[in-house]
């Protein structure tokens, strides 16, 4: 059951914010010297509006406690109003950031176990840890937190408290910002975002910093790589920010670093950073000697946004009425009787599912060369080093990575509940792998991050992320962008549920729509088609699908564009 929804207006921010970073065009600038300025004051949070109020004189202890909750949402100055709600035992020790639990208000209740004992029960919907990692719960159960009071000259006072937060819906919106920490792909040129949750702060710039320090998530972690020589750390735990412009002072571990290393350092700050208001630069500086540092121009993912189709027309992109054909590739798809296709950036390259198998089709040849005879195989996949992903529908476990000349590797594989498989997609950076399976008797979408070896080939997928999909048979799925992806599920009637999910972030659920086969991604959600059994293709506009296209046979999938 879907039960959380995008923020609607800052995750597309964050996401804009990104693809205009990576294209090296815009954005943080990843040089120059700090200009001298003023210093934002350690006690002033600019993005934060929830003003909590301290303990009241002669408050019951439920009064104490519940004070201590809503206090407990304003992360203002270290927390300082709700540490008034605690004794002086615990009032310094007591860590608000080990933890969030979003609950529903509703279902919040308090009760007394005993004359020095409360317990909070609620039921959350979703978490952030203490590295500001994001999950959804999508059967959420009830849970408990315990409290124990104690008299302070005549003013109850909580003794005990758990660590960590708890916030209800509304609040962990207006209180916690999602910022994508920017790691790099194994080749160096794309930067791969990892979504994490902060509070914001005057010290939100450090919680970045530091844990952009501390690596990728784990599920990351075999699949993308950090500039920072091992063992990088703040010299102090603090990112000062002087005119705008955020401060790294990095310890004598970053000496190891060379001028192109340096350059990928400062990429990595500066993209992590981008979703800090306060943040327009950053400066790094090795034991207190600022670096100046050239600018890294950083490749991006951007697709073409008109749809690619195979059409009675032909197989290109469609727009105007007509079909713009793709030099070398277009007849050789066609004259394959292609049922499905997915397409490298700069047009060279394709992989086709047909009726006896998947083929490469390259634009240098003249005809496609056959590299996956086994039968019943699902619509292939493509990544960015020019290997075809294929497996069988019924075979989730037997996973090749094929080169073009058809050589074949196996793909450790990551899902060994999974009873079949109905779509995987390789990220356009190439470090992660989305895979619709399905697990007994329900649908169960997974990303998982990509360990590559020699030349790239793949080599394994490591443990996958479950994202949120509706209920139903699996039927699609795909990227929307470097950090959204998308799944369609069909149910029993013929209606189509369709699931957006940022990775790290909320999900949402679509309007349904009737008899859809096929979801291929674009640039943005709002670029996301849908295709139904009679050929039409459908775009989400407001509240209602609507048709923008028909007599399509199958979409196809794009990594990139050569623009």
């Amino acid at each position: 059951m879907i039960r959380r929804r995008l923020r609607n207006t800052l995750l597309p921010g964050l996401v804009l914010a990104l693809a205009v970073l990576v294209t090296g065009c815009a954005g943080i600038p990843q040089s120059g010297a700090p200009q001298i300025g003023q210093v934002v004051p350690a006690d002033e949070d600019p993005e934060i509006e929830f003003l909590a109020q301290g303990p009241e004189k002669d408050a019951t202890q439920e009064q104490i406690l519940r004070g201590f909750i809503d206090a407990a949402s304003s992360p203002r100055d270290d927390y300082a109003t709700a540490r008034e709600y605690l004794s002086p035992a615990i009032r310094s020790s007591w860590n608000p950031d080990a933890s969030a639990l979003i609950d529903e208000a509703n279902r919040r209740t308090i009760t007394s176990v005993d004359a020095l004992t409360m317990q909070v029960s609620l039921v959350p919907v979703a978490s952030v840890d203490g590295t500001g990692e994001y999950s959804e719960f999508p059967d959420p159960q009830a849970t408990t937190r315990g409290f124990s009071l104690v008299q302070i000259d005549g003013q109850w006072r909580i003794s005990v408290a758990p660590d960590g937060v708890v916030l209800d819906e509304q609040k962990f919106s207006e209180v916690f910002n999602p910022y994508a920490l920017s790691f790099f792909d194994p080749s160096w040129t794309h930067l791969v975002p990892d979504l994490r949750w902060f509070p914001s702060r005057a010290s939100t710039g450090t919680q970045i910093v530091t844990a952009l320090l501390n690596g990728p998530s784990e599920w990351l972690a075999g699949a993308v790589t950090s500039a920072f020589p091992e063992g990088t750390q703040l010299t102090r735990n603090a990112v000062p920010i002087v005119s705008d412009v955020a401060q790294v002072d990095l310890n004598s571990e970053a000496f190891e670093a060379d001028d192109v290393t340096l350059q990928r350092m400062q990429a990595q700050l500066s993209a992590s950073l981008t979703g800090v208001s306060t943040i327009n630069s950053v400066s790094i500086a090795v034991s207190g000697n600022v670096q100046d540092i050239p600018a890294l121009s950083v490749a991006g993912t951007r697709v073409d946004p008109r749809p690619l189709a195979l059409t009675e027309d032909g197989f290109g992109f469609l727009g105007g009425g007509s079909v713009e054909r793709l030099p070398g590739l277009s007849p050789q798809i066609e004259a394959l009787g292609a049922a499905a296709a997915v397409v490298n950036a700069n047009h060279s390259l394709a992989a086709v599912l047909t009726g006896d198998g998947v083929y490469a089709v390259r634009q240098s040849q003249s005809s496609g060369l056959r590299v996956d005879a086994r039968t019943g195989l699902i619509a292939p996949s493509l990544d960015r080093f020019g290997f075809i992903w294929s497996v069988p529908q019924g075979e989730p476990g037997a996973l090749l990575a094929i080169r073009a000349d058809g050589s074949q590797s196996p793909i450790s594989s990551s899902w060994p509940d999974a009873s079949s498989i109905q779509s995987i997609q390789v990220s356009r950076d190439g470090t992660r792998l989305l895979a619709l399976v399905r697990t007994a008797a329900e649908p169960r979408l997974l990303v998982a991050g990509i360990t590559r070896g020699e030349n790239n080939t793949p080599v394994s997928l490591g443990d996958p992320l479950v994202l949120a999909v509706g209920d139903g048979a699996g039927l699609s799925a795909t990227w929307i962008d470097e950090i959204t992806v998308a799944s369609l599920v069909g149910s029993s009637d013929g209606r189509g549920e369709v699931v957006t999910q940022v990775i790290g972030g909320e999900s949402e659920q679509l309007a349904t729509l009737d008899d859809a086969v096929q979801v291929v991604g674009g640039n943005t959600v709002k670029q996301l088609r849908a295709l139904s059994s009679d050929g039409n293709v459908r775009v989400l506009r407001t509240s209602l699908w609507q048709t923008t296209a028909t007599g399509v046979a199958f979409l196809a999938t794009q990594l990139g564009s050569p623009s």
